[in-house]
């Protein structure tokens, strides 16, 4: 499967140059957001957006939605286009006494037809065994009814993956009291879980696949901004939302970015953006990036331009030894991932061939967890602690550090 995201992700690429070159002008955002997007107006008596170097004060609670745009008709299938999508939230004090999420959870019914489709595609070990393990929060657990208005980040997930991809970030980033919204990107994602049976990856689909995903991004923004679920009506900050996302996803928040100003910070993983990005783009950015990332490498400039054409504030993390799939939860279930998969276990040096050893899940998201979290903070609060934590390497023995403010 490594190989195989590889190939899709460099045809990918190959049909979005051609087709961005016609199709930029015609993207569009929603309501332009708030004048005040950088003071501290949260209430200083909860300081669950500081201290990002651990879990927030929160228990975190999970649930998941259904969201149809009938504006758009499904481009694999019939119908309109319907969006699964898993939010993770603060939760109440008493959220442990709700199920404990478990992996199977995210199937939503439909284990029994995903398993067939993963065995299919060397998804399950050899001996067909299905790995099930609780990812860190309790489903459909109730709201926490002291945390602050949550800001909204929305997540987008790689080419051929899924929603619950970063569920390890998702839950961190929730404990600090944001709310995270992550859909399956429809005929893109490995398999979406509808309720009459899955949508799986649409090979077919890849010419269309990026106008899809950044229009899943905003209008999913307009859902939660104008119409949210019953349990978060009242309950949001919509002044300060972020996008970020890994791989693919990575890409498509960049290019959205350019195009939808309710958004004041992106966070990249993993991927990169085409230039130029156009004038007046004002958001805060942060990207991670893994030096030994194989199906990235190709292109690295485009990675760099956009760097250098964003605004700052503006944060680069550089991983040293590390690859693809190691700015994700994948090499913990995704079978042939983990055997062999580019960020997954051992590695060669994309420069000398050398052996070396990616860094572990726990590893790599002791460094990602604290920057993405003050990242977000900074963004939008502006508070003082977290500019201070932003303007450190924390980690030299595992990252290069590139803070650029001025």
């Amino acid at each position: 499967m490594n190989r195989a995201i590889g190939l899709l992700v460099i045809i990918f690429i190959a049909l979005s140059l051609f087709i961005f070159a016609i199709s930029c002008s015609t993207d569009g955002g929603g309501a332009g957001k708030s004048d005040d997007d950088t003071d501290d107006d949260t209430d200083d008596d909860v300081n669950s957006f500081l201290d990002p170097e651990n879990p927030g004060p929160y228990l975190v609670g999970n649930t998941s939605f259904i969201f149809e745009d009938t504006t758009r008709l499904l481009s694999c299938g019939e119908g309109n286009r319907r969006l699964v999508v898993e939010v993770w939230y603060p939760a109440s004090d008493d959220a442990s006494e709700w199920p404990e999420n478990y992996f199977s959870d995210f199937f939503l019914n439909q284990l029994d037809a995903v398993i067939e489709y993963m065995k299919e595609h060397g998804e399950l070990p050899p001996d067909g065994e299905f790995n099930d393990f609780p990812t860190g929060s309790y489903r459909d657990a109730p709201l926490n009814p002291d945390a602050a208005p949550m800001p909204i980040l929305i997540f987008s997930h790689g080419i051929s993956s899924n929603r619950f991809q970063n569920y390890t970030m998702s839950n961190y980033l929730a404990s600090h009291g944001y709310l995270v919204v992550a859909p399956d990107h429809t005929c893109n994602a490995m398999f979406a879980p509808l309720p009459e049976g899955p949508i799986f990856f649409d090979p077919l689909n890849l010419p269309l696949t990026l106008g899809e995903r950044k229009q899943d991004l905003s209008f999913l923004l307009d859902v939660f901004a104008s119409n949210p679920p019953e349990m978060f009506i009242g309950r949001l900050d919509t002044q300060h939302i972020g996008f970020w996302g890994h791989s693919l996803g990575g890409i498509t928040v960049t290019e959205q970015t350019k195009f939808e100003p309710r958004v004041s910070a992106m966070l990249q993983l993993a991927a990169f953006g085409f230039p130029p990005m156009p004038e007046g783009v004002t958001a805060q950015s942060m990207y991670m990036w893994g030096l030994q990332d194989k199906i990235m490498a190709p292109f690295e400039t485009f990675h760099d331009q956009i760097i250098e054409q964003m605004p700052k504030p503006k944060y680069e993390l550089n991983f040293i030894d590390t690859g693809h799939f190691a700015f994700s939860d994948l090499c913990v279930y995704a079978y042939d991932l983990a055997q062999s998969g580019d960020g997954c276990g051992s590695g060669t040096r994309i420069e000398t061939g050398e052996p070396f050893e990616n860094p572990g899940h726990d590893e790599m998201h002791k460094v990602m967890n604290p920057y993405a979290t003050a990242f977000f903070g900074s963004a939008f609060f502006n508070y003082p602690e977290l500019n201070e934590f932003l303007a450190q390497n924390h980690f030299p023995d595992r990252i290069t550090y590139n803070p650029m403010t001025k």
